[in-house]
């Protein structure tokens, strides 16, 4: 799946800088003031480190924080970035991108950079950064909701499906799709694009039985782009 992808090419950095500086999983975790279960999730591939995490895992690491987290540049060329203040969480923004319209194909996924939420915004809205990703849209069949390029904020921890909710999905090609959800009195769902163009954008209906099978990534919960 895409977000394995991901973590794995972030656990080869952290797994290199750890034998090249000969350090232990324990010794890590208290220099970043973290349990040994969390170095473990880096170094496994199963999670990224965030936002504070981040920041001070690199500096254990002895290296900057955008090389640690997009493979970008040198370990110890120099990094500022503003969107690392305190005030800020970065959220990873992936190369990936979500099809409005059948299904889009991703060879690759990178994280090609970040993304800054205030923090306390995130906090309004119940997300926890560790648990977000940044992705594109690609078409117009959830148009006007979202548009070619558009941006979307994705909280991969809410898996469950929602009526009136849009969510990112693998289709049965594992394409990657953005769709809403929409529960009928019958008990099944809707798959259904914005766009109210049926003719080209048909709803699809979908059993119970049948949504319990569908791979939900997360819901979207947030889209940026132009006006």
């Amino acid at each position: 799946m895409m977000f394995s992808i991901l973590n794995m090419e972030f656990s080869d950095r952290v797994k290199a800088r750890m034998k090249e500086l000969k350090i232990s999983a324990v010794e890590l975790a208290a220099s970043v003031g973290v349990s040994k279960g969390a170095v473990s999730h880096w170094t496994s591939g199963s999670n990224l480190a965030t936002g504070q995490k981040l920041v001070a895992l690199a500096k254990a690491l002895r290296c900057n924080e955008n090389w640690l987290m997009t493979g970008k540049g040198t370990p110890d060329q120099e990094h500022a970035d503003p969107s690392f203040d305190s005030d800020y969480a970065l959220i990873n923004q992936l190369s990936a991108k979500g099809s409005s319209g059948n299904g889009y194909i991703n060879d690759h996924i990178e994280v090609v950079g970040g993304l800054a939420f205030k923090r306390d915004w995130l906090r309004r809205m119940g997300l926890k950064p560790e648990k977000l990703c940044v992705a594109y849209n690609h078409g117009e069949s959830n148009w006007p909701t979202l548009t070619d390029g558009d941006v979307v904020l994705i909280d991969i921890s809410s898996k469950s499906p929602t009526s009136g909710s849009m969510f990112a999905m693998h289709d049965a090609d594992q394409e990657v799709i953005f769709k809403r959800l929409i529960r009928e009195i019958s008990g099944g769902w809707i798959i259904r694009s914005d766009n109210q163009d049926k003719t080209r954008y048909p709803d699809m209906p979908i059993s119970a039985e049948g949504m319990r099978g569908v791979d939900i990534i997360g819901k979207i919960v947030w889209r940026g782009g132009a006006m």
